[in-house]
């Protein structure tokens, strides 16, 4: 089984950041998409809230660093726009059930 170490993202990270990102991997765990994402949302505006005195300094880094994370992103789709699978993922995070009856019995 691979360690994840062929993902770009753990190869660009430094060794502390790595850490890091696999103990919130851990933590996040069993937890939906949309759960994680909030966790991480909330981490980030964390971060730069303590990090920056003033709105225009936390809202210039916010802006810098999310052109940064979206090119990050966009490396991750191959030329159409699908995404590359080819790196192992070492977080599994689970969606809801979708169960299409219950929209349609709405009315």
């Amino acid at each position: 089984m691979s360690n994840g170490m062929n993902d770009p993202l753990l190869k660009a990270s430094s060794d502390p950041q790595r850490e890091l990102f696999q103990r919130f991997s851990n933590v996040g765990n069993g937890f939906s998409t949309e759960v994680v994402l909030g966790a991480a949302v909330n981490l980030l505006i964390n971060a730069i809230r303590q990090q920056y005195p003033t709105k225009n300094q936390a809202e210039v880094r916010f802006d810098e660093l999310f052109g940064q994370l979206k090119q990050v992103l966009l490396n991750h789709y191959d030329s159409v726009g699908r995404k590359k699978g080819i790196f192992p993922y070492t977080q599994t995070i689970e969606g809801s059930l979708f169960n299409p009856r219950d929209e349609f019995n709405k009315n």
